[in-house]
């Protein structure tokens, strides 16, 4: 088979993109603002998507201004989404089929994600996704979060790979930029944000699902 582009590895975001974990995310936040009599505010939670925790956590400081504590504010929304979560974590469509496929093709592939890696390791064996999705470059294990290149430089790098020969797939504005910034041909499956101008100024693919994605660039 000849691929469209010259694929030899692939990475993949995780929330979002693999687990249908951001709405949920966002659901736990509205309630927990709502629980602690905070003003509606999603601008927050659209600027901290696709951030690993020390940068997620701050500007989550930035946006409580002083009104509660980060303790408080997790307690209140860590509960909320452990709840929501009880009956498992929910898998985005094609994901399976996907890393089936790159295993068929014979194409590496392993997971760059702002979650810690253990955490992450934990969600992807809840949703049944273990088997499939092994490897993981977790944000704690680089020292700048997304929009920087650092966790897709060191994804290409566990591949044993250049960056211009892999492919991403990104739903985040952030990871878009990440990927980008790091030389990767990026796919991305929007979920909680829309691309706007300015980033669909950088050229990359903009595809409604992550099936649709992957025949882009001929994987599928």
């Amino acid at each position: 088979m000849t691929l469209a582009l010259d694929v030899q590895g692939v990475v993949f975001d995780m929330d979002g993109l693999l687990l249908d974990t951001e709405q949920i995310y966002f659901a736990g936040f509205r309630a927990a603002m709502a629980a602690l009599g905070l003003p509606p505010d999603d601008s927050i939670f659209i600027r901290m998507v696709g951030t690993n925790g020390p940068l997620g956590r701050q500007i989550l400081s930035d946006g409580l201004a002083g009104r509660i504590t980060l303790e408080d504010f997790d307690a209140v929304w860590d509960a909320d989404i452990a709840a929501r979560l009880k009956t498992g974590i929910p898998v985005k469509p094609g994901a399976r089929d996907v890393a089936m496929r790159l295993r068929d093709l014979g194409l590496p592939y392993v997971i760059a994600t702002s979650t810690r890696t253990e955490r992450a390791h934990a969600h992807l064996a809840r949703a049944g996704l273990a088997d499939l999705f092994p490897d993981v470059i977790g944000g704690d294990q680089v020292a700048r979060s997304k929009p920087a290149p650092d966790i897709y430089l060191a994804a290409a790098d566990h591949l044993g790979l250049r960056p211009e020969v892999c492919v991403a797939f990104e739903d985040s504005p952030n990871g878009v930029r990440a990927a980008h910034a790091a030389g990767l041909h990026t796919v991305q499956i929007p979920d909680m944000v829309a691309p706007d101008e300015a980033l669909r100024a950088l050229g990359h693919t903009i595809a409604p699902d992550l099936l649709t994605g992957a025949k882009t660039v001929g994987l599928l």
